[in-house]
């Protein structure tokens, strides 16, 4: 957030209709909680908590308006892969814009296995991508920079320099978001 004058208006409105006292150092915490993340994403969070929280809200609350909770994360990255499995399929290479799927994909057997599954096994491998999606994401580290397809596979296989192009997921979504 970059706009104070806003920031402390909703604060205050906010503290007015918990009956809490705003302090400087209180003040202090929720801007560093803030800081990160845009004026309308911290103005639509302050104006969600005031319509749905009984409480005071924690800066995990402002954190989880912003972003969504874990299951909400996890359950919006399985929808993602899942329908670029059926658009797209295992042939061709894909990347997608939360680099998370790819750790979870590779945990699932890569690209072109995750792409193999069964109608009737999906909601069962759903349940196994958000349990790993949850962990993953709560976690530092790298995550492969793309998922291979059986095309570039089966070229490195045999001996052809050839890679094919790869598709990117989501990442037009992410433009419209910083451009917006």
């Amino acid at each position: 957030m970059n706009d104070k004058i806003k920031f402390k208006e909703y604060l205050t409105m906010m503290c007015e209709l918990y009956d809490k006292t705003l302090s400087t150092t209180l003040a202090d915490l929720y801007w560093k909680v803030l800081e990160p993340y845009s004026d309308e994403e911290c103005i639509r969070a302050f104006v969600d908590i005031m319509h749905t929280g009984r409480y005071f809200p924690k800066p995990v609350d402002f954190v989880e308006a912003i972003r969504g909770t874990a299951k909400n994360r996890s359950t919006l990255a399985w929808l993602q892969a899942y329908e670029t499995l059926k658009k797209i399929g295992n042939y061709q290479s894909v990347q997608f814009a939360d680099p998370v799927i790819h750790s979870v994909i590779e945990l699932m057997g890569g690209w072109p296995h995750f792409c193999e599954m069964l109608e009737d096994e999906a909601k069962w491998k759903q349940k196994e991508f958000e349990r790993y999606y949850e962990v993953i994401s709560t976690r530092s580290g790298k995550h492969p920079f793309y998922l291979p397809g059986t095309h570039e596979m089966e070229n490195a296989r045999t001996g052809w320099d050839v890679k094919p192009e790869i598709i990117q997921i989501g990442f037009e979504k992410l433009k419209l978001i910083s451009n917006g």
